[in-house]
This record gives structure tokens, sequence and C-alpha cells, in this order.
């Protein structure tokens, strides 16, 4: 069974993002059909890789070591199948109860983003980063500022008419974009190329009237070719995993005002704590259409817990500790065309205050900014040690 665009948002025209359900069944002991498959306990789940899912990760963390062969027993009836050397089980999407009936958290005993401050390539990571925007700047309403994010990039396609910018991406040194694995993998349309230091795509010279009446304009855009393409080895498309991809382009100017790198989550904001969150995009807004100038929206983070509840309901996606949601107020999400853009947090960085990366555009409802509805982002945080592995080659 594939769910697409009735159950999830169509993030951009020609990249869709569909839900696809495993239809197999093992040993009579479970079912997978249309729905996915049941639990041991009768209930509705969905058959994954065993690292995958969380409740039973939580239920072994929080489990008496050695396993008791009680544990072990129960353990083995949620397995649904093999794949080479992966085990798949039926995962529940509420979280295991002991045996005395105790609900476990899914997020217990869950480990925490890696600490990368010894990475032999953490010296790749520039510290001039992330900077936050200068008071003579105009910001008004949702339009960003000239050079607010300088960061941001533009995925340009190939399609049947001419070069089109379908999906969004942040740069993080001067070779490497991050953006989202649903962005460069299974491509109907391939990718081109890469702009930096675009603010309005309709315009050749991006320029602003600045607080003291005076017009100040951007460098030009610089249009990068790519070398390389490194979407996450662990990305699934069909549970929505992983998305996380990054890019190799030709070597990018950083030494103009509208070409800087955003900061990652390192150090003391690897593990931060955040009630809302800053997206930048060029995707849809109020009207029903693309902006041709940089949007960016304030959305409160969503708890988990909740996320998934939604989820449940809607396309029976799983939600992990490996992904953040926020929004799901009217008209205050970020939509199609934003995808692989970046989630953004202010955070004490270096000694000053700077922009961090904590997020990237993912997945949500196709009804853009529908109530109730979060977007879904990946954690940056949590892949730091396959960035810094990644950066290198």
């Amino acid at each position: 069974m594939i769910l697409c665009s009735k159950n999830v948002r169509r993030l951009l025209p020609s990249l869709v993002l569909c839900v696809y359900l495993l239809d197999v069944s093992v040993d009579g002991q479970w079912v997978v059909d249309d729905e996915g498959c049941r639990t041991p306990d009768g209930g509705a789940g969905d058959c994954i890789p065993i690292k995958q899912c969380e409740p039973i990760i939580s239920f072994l963390s929080n489990s008496p070591k050695p396993l008791s062969q009680k544990t072990i027993k129960r353990l083995n009836s949620y397995t649904c199948s093999f794949e080479a050397n992966t085990v798949n089980v039926c995962c529940p999407s509420s979280p295991i109860k002991t045996d005395d009936g105790e609900n476990l958290q899914t997020n217990a005993g869950l480990p925490g983003p890696p600490d990368v401050s010894n990475h032999r390539n953490y010296n790749l990571l520039p510290k001039d980063c992330g900077y936050l925007p200068i008071d003579d700047k105009i910001i008004n309403g949702q339009n960003a500022g000239l050079s607010e994010f300088p960061w941001m990039a533009l995925l340009s396609y190939n399609t049947n008419r001419g070069p089109e910018f379908k999906c969004g991406g942040s740069v993080i040194n001067d070779k490497w974009i991050l953006t989202a694995a649903h962005c460069v993998t299974n491509l109907k349309q391939p990718l081109l190329g890469v702009r930096v230091g675009e603010h309005n795509i309709r315009t050749n010279v991006d320029c602003e009237i600045q607080q003291n009446g005076n017009e100040k304009c951007a460098s030009p855009v610089q249009d990068l070719a790519v070398e390389k393409i490194v979407p996450h080895p662990d990305f699934s498309l069909s549970i929505i995993s992983n998305d996380i991809a990054l890019v190799k382009v030709s070597r990018m100017n950083l030494n103009v005002e509208n070409v800087r790198p955003v900061c990652l989550p390192v150090d003391n904001a690897r593990d931060a704590k955040f009630s809302s969150v800053i997206v930048t995009g060029w995707g849809v807004t109020e009207s029903g259409r693309s902006s041709n100038l940089l949007q960016k929206v304030t959305l409160p983070v969503v708890a988990t817990e909740e996320c998934q509840s939604v989820y449940n309901t809607e396309a029976k996606v799983r939600i992990s500790h490996r992904q953040i949601c926020a929004g799901g107020k009217n008209n205050k999400d970020s939509c199609p065309g934003d995808s692989g853009g970046p989630m953004h947090v202010g955070s004490f960085l270096n000694d000053e205050t700077r922009y961090v990366q904590q997020g990237i555009v993912s997945f949500g409802h196709r009804e853009c900014g529908r109530q109730g509805f979060p977007g879904v982002y990946t954690r940056v945080a949590f892949y730091m040690d396959w960035i810094l592995d990644t950066i290198a080659t």
C-alpha cells in the first residue's frame, strides 16, 4: 500500500514523499497487511529494523541485566522478518509494558547526541558561523532581511521546463551543503547544481533599504557545480527516517556577507533545550504559491509523544528521538519547496549568540500549516559524527 498526498504533505511538486507499508507475513504469529503488522499483544505496528524501534530499545534499556529467558522470549515474539543481517520487528506505536504493567517511556534510556568535540575532523567546521544579523537591517513580517540567513542554499533540478529550484539546504563550510536525503535520492529530475547567496529569486541584484535610508546591495549569487551527493546510508523513505544528506559542491566564496556558514549543534549546543525555532525557505505562503523572497517563520516545538499521536491517526509514521516536531498552527509551518532547509535556534556558542541549525525540514501534512499537524524535522545533533566523517572525503 502507498500512502501519498492524501496522508503526507507534498513536499515538492515532483518529489512526493510517500509512506510505503509492508505486505508480508511470517510463521502466522503476526500479520502484516495494508495497515502494517500486529504485535504479540494484538496491537498495530510496523515491521522495521529493531534498531529503529524505540519502544523495544527502551524496553531493552530498562530491563534487568542479564536478560531473563522470559524477556528474551517476549522480545523474540516481536520478530517479523529477516533481511540479510538485519532483524525486523513488529514495532508498536506505544510503549511496551513491563511485567508489572508499567508503561516505559519511549525515550527512556535512549542515547543522546554524540559528543564530537574530539572528532578528528572537528576543525573542518568553521568557527565563523551563524552570526545573528546586525541592527541596520529592515526585517518586516515574515520576509527575511537581506543576508539575514546567508547560509541558505537552493537545489536546482533539470525539469521539462528547464532548471527549477525544488529543495533547500544550508552552507556548513566552503565545500558542503546540508540537506534532506529525500531531496537527492530516487530522483526523476536530476540535481543540476546549488545556488548560494540568493535572497529574491526574481532579481539579478538583491538590494534593500536600510533604516538609515541608504540602499545596500548584496554580492552576486554563486551557482555551484555538484561534485558528490551523499545521502545517509540508513535513509529510509518507507518509514521516513534518517532524512539527511550532504552535497559536495565546487568551492564557494565565504568572504562575502551573503554567503556564510551556519553553526551546527556541537559542544553545549548539541543537547540544548528549546521551545521555539526559526524555519526559513522560499516555499508556499498563505497565497498558495512559492515565494520569490526568502521567508522566515517562528514555530513552537511540539513534544514527540504529541506529534506521534497525530501521525498515528494520519499516516502511521513513526516519530523518533532523532526527529523534532514543530508548528501545526494555522498558516504557521514550513511548506513545499522548503524541504531540506534549515531549522534554526539561537544558542550561545563560541562565546557568542549564534544561529545553530538544529533541524532539517523533512515532512508534514499536505495542507501546510494545518491546525494540529506539526512539521517533522531531522534532528541534526544525532548525525554530527556522520557529518564530520563525510565532509573529510
